[in-house]
C-alpha cells in the first residue's frame, strides 16, 4: 500500500526504500514507535510549564495565595496528565480488528482488484468487516471505530473509543496554561512594579540583596540573577499565549463540529465537494450508491446474527445528518472506507 510508505509517521522498515511487497506492521497506539514530534514536543512544553510554574512562579506568589496556586494548578496538572496518557495508550480500532487473533503484518494493498481499501464495509487491509463509520488510518495501517482524525500530538488516532478522553485533554491543558499565564503574568508585572512582594520567602530574609533571587523554592532553593525572573516569565507569556490561541482554536472547531453532529472527517470531506465543483454535482449519484452500500452492510450484519440463532430486526435512522455517505480517503490516498454519517435523504438535482 503506498499511502503507508508516504506517511512520515510510517511503520515500515527503516534504511532502504520500502519494497512494494513488503507489509507493514499496525499502530497499537500512541507509544507504538516511531514517536511524531509533535508529540514530543507537547510533552516538552508540559515539562517546561509545569517545572516553572511549580518551581519558580508559584513560590514567587504572596504567602496566602501560595496554597491556592499549588493546589490550583496541581490539579489541572494532574487531571490533563491522566487523560491525556489515557488518550494516547488506548487502541481506538474497530472492534472487529481488536478481537482478531492473527496480528501479524497488514498485506500490500492490490489496487488491481479493488478501488478502496473499504468496499461494501469490508477491509481488504485488514480483512475484517468494520462498522459503517469506520476509516482504514494510513498513519496507524488500520481501521478506527468512528474515526475523527489522526492526532499528531497524541501520536494516535481519535475515534469513539477515546474521543471525550482527547476533548477533556483539550480542556484541562487549556485551563492549566490559562492559569501558569495569569501567575506568571503577576509576576513579571511586580517584578518591575514592587519587587518586595514576589520577595517574602524566608530564604529572602537571610539574603536581603536585591540582585539576589531564588529557583525552585522552598524545597532546592538554586540562587539566580534577577534578570533570570522577568525573563522567564515574558518566554512563558509567550508560549502561554501562543499555546491558548492553538487550544481555543481547536477546542472552539470541536464544539462546532459536536453542534453540527460532524466529525473532523466528514467536515473535510464537506470542504473537498465545495472547493470542487465536480464533486458537488456527482455527490447525488454517489450518495445513493453509498445509501446502497449500507444497507448491503445492515443486511450482512443481520444474515450473521440470524445464523447464530438470534432474531435481529434493523432499522435505518434516516433523518438527520448531511447526506454525505461516500468512499473516500481517510488519511491518505489509497485508505478508503464505506462511511455512514447522519443521512437526511438523497437530493436529485
Amino acid at each position: 500500500m503506498e499511502v503507508c510508505s508516504k506517511n512520515p509517521n510510517r511503520t515500515a522498515p527503516v534504511g532502504e526504500e520500502r519494497r512494494a511487497d513488503v507489509p507493514l506492521c499496525s499502530r497499537t497506539n500512541g507509544w507504538s514507535w516511531p514517536p511524531h514530534p509533535f508529540q514530543m514536543l507537547a510533552w516538552l512544553l508540559y515539562a517546561y510549564f509545569a517545572i516553572t510554574g511549580f518551581g519558580v512562579f508559584v513560590p514567587l506568589l504572596p504567602p496566602h495565595w501560595i496554597p491556592a496556586g499549588y493546589i490550583c494548578t496541581g490539579v489541572l496538572f494532574v487531571c490533563h496528565l491522566c487523560v491525556h496518557v489515557l488518550a494516547v495508550s488506548i487502541d481506538p480500532a474497530d472492534s472487529n480488528v481488536r478481537s482478531r487473533t492473527h496480528r501479524g503484518p497488514v498485506p500490500v494493498f492490490d489496487r488491481s482488484k479493488h478501488a478502496h481499501v473499504i468496499e461494501n464495509c469490508h477491509c481488504f487491509l485488514c480483512q475484517v468487516d468494520v462498522g459503517p463509520k469506520s476509516k482504514h488510518c494510513s498513519a496507524c495501517n488500520k481501521c478506527v471505530a468512528n474515526f475523527d482524525h489522526h492526532c499528531r500530538w497524541l501520536n494516535n488516532c481519535v475515534g469513539s473509543r477515546n474521543y471525550k478522553l482527547f476533548l477533556h485533554s483539550v480542556m484541562s491543558a487549556l485551563l492549566g496554561v490559562c492559569l501558569v499565564l495569569i501567575v506568571a503574568s503577576y509576576v513579571f508585572i511586580e517584578f518591575f512594579l514592587d519587587p518586595s512582594k514576589l520577595r517574602t520567602d524566608k530564604h529572602f530574609q537571610v539574603h536581603n540583596e536585591s540582585a539576589v533571587w531564588f529557583l525552585f523554592l522552598p524545597v532546592a532553593p538554586v540562587v539566580s540573577a534577577g534578570a533570570v525572573i522577568p525573563g522567564l516569565a515574558a518566554v512563558t507569556i509567550a508560549l502561554g499565549l501562543l499555546s491558548c490561541v492553538l487550544l481555543c482554536h481547536l477546542l472552539g472547531f470541536h464544539i462546532y463540529l459536536m453542534w453540527n453532529r460532524l466529525s473532523t472527517y466528514e467536515y473535510i470531506i464537506r470542504q473537498r465537494h465545495r472547493l470542487n465543483p465536480r464533486d458537488a454535482r456527482k455527490a447525488p449519484v454517489k450518495d445513493l450508491e453509498n445509501v446502497i452500500r449500507f444497507v448491503i452492510y445492515v443486511k450482512k450484519k443481520s444474515g450473521r446474527q440470524s445464523k447464530a440463532g438470534a432474531s435481529t430486526t434493523g432499522s435505518l435512522d434516516m433523518e438527520t445528518g448531511s447526506g454525505d455517505m461516500e468512499c473516500h480517503l481517510a488519511g491518505g490516498e489509497g485508505a478508503g472506507a464505506c462511511a455512514a454519517p447522519r443521512y437526511s435523504r438523497p437530493r436529485l438535482h
